[in-house]
């Protein structure tokens, strides 16, 4: 590898629009002992990678920052305390780009052995287009909420890439699911295993008795009219807002039912959660879903940044390293 000094890449040097992002020429990094030297072959577009760019979520950064927190590619090199990877294999991240840590899209990224993973049989590319939404919907059902099988999880907005995982995670889990979506998304979600009702004004009305939990993943729905839903020591985890940044509800009525609220962002998630995520993701993997996804050149990173934040692309979004 002492042959290959430089390396492209899509950075940016500060925080603003997608066009702060930059496609150039940057030094090929080092690695620590600890680290793995990893020739990327893919890194995703996460709406969260958005944030870190536009400098909505604050967090530590490089002078110049590459974009891109999820990939896969192939080891070059191994630091001398590394142990479980070998030159060759095939391996994947979903933590790198934020906290300080430089981000994935690039020709090489070095990457600490504890932030990386065997990828499993089968495509790559579907498995990365995965670990995103698939992390976040572990984390949520085997973490956060501790349900019992056959406990009613209502997911709100199953129809997204979080939603779908969120439904399938929940179902190995053996929980019973009810999701609500767009009638033409109703043929996949029951295929997933979810009972689905229209989203559509009324919905409560078609809910039977209320719910264990609730995962708000559009924030569209009123506070109030959510925690209606919720059965007595309930939860409800919200991993989305809407535009209105205040809400209000019965705060007597809250108590004394004992639910509970709380938010989710998985950038806040330590390592140790992340890696029970992935793995439990890994261990179910011949079973989970892959999204459909979207490959674009390098030389579109600013445009997969723009692409990301527009509600009508409904795949994920790959970029290919050369």
């Amino acid at each position: 590898m002492s042959e290959i000094q430089m390396m492209k890449a899509a950075y940016f040097t500060r925080t603003g629009d997608a066009d702060q992002i930059q496609v150039g020429h940057l030094p090929v990094p080092s690695i620590e002992p600890t680290g793995v030297l990893v020739r990327i072959r893919e890194a995703t577009v996460d709406r969260v990678d958005a944030y870190v760019r536009s400098g909505a979520f604050q967090t530590p950064i490089k002078p110049q920052q590459i974009i891109g927190r999820d990939a896969w590619g192939i080891v070059a090199k191994v630091g001398a305390a590394v142990h479980a990877f070998h030159v060759g294999d095939r391996v994947w991240t979903n933590s790198m780009g934020y906290g300080g840590r430089q981000g994935v899209t690039a020709q090489f990224a070095a990457i600490p052995e504890a932030r990386l993973f065997s990828m499993p049989a089968g495509d790559p590319s579907g498995w990365l287009a995965l670990v995103h939404p698939g992390a976040t919907a572990a984390i949520i059902v085997t973490q956060l909420l501790k349900m019992k099988a056959d406990q009613t999880l209502l997911v709100e907005g199953g129809a997204g890439h979080v939603g779908r995982l969120l439904i399938q995670c929940a179902k190995i889990a053996g929980l019973h699911v009810i999701t609500t979506a767009n009638p033409r998304d109703f043929p996949a979600l029951t295929a997933l295993g979810a009972d689905v009702i229209d989203y559509a004004a009324g919905w409560e009305q078609q809910l039977s008795q209320p719910v264990d939990a609730i995962i708000d993943t559009s924030g569209r729905v009123p506070l109030q009219l959510n925690l209606d839903q919720l059965a007595v020591g309930g939860c409800m985890i919200l991993i989305a807002a809407s535009k209105n940044s205040e809400a209000t509800f019965n705060l007597p009525k809250f108590y004394m039912n004992e639910q509970q609220l709380r938010g989710f962002v998985i950038s806040h998630a330590s390592l140790e959660s992340l890696t029970q995520a992935d793995e439990w993701l890994l261990a179910h993997a011949d079973v989970l879903q892959a999204p459909a996804f979207e490959r674009l050149p390098l030389e579109k990173a600013a445009s997969a940044h723009e692409m990301v934040m527009d509600p009508r692309v409904k795949k994920r979004l790959l970029i290919t390293l050369p």
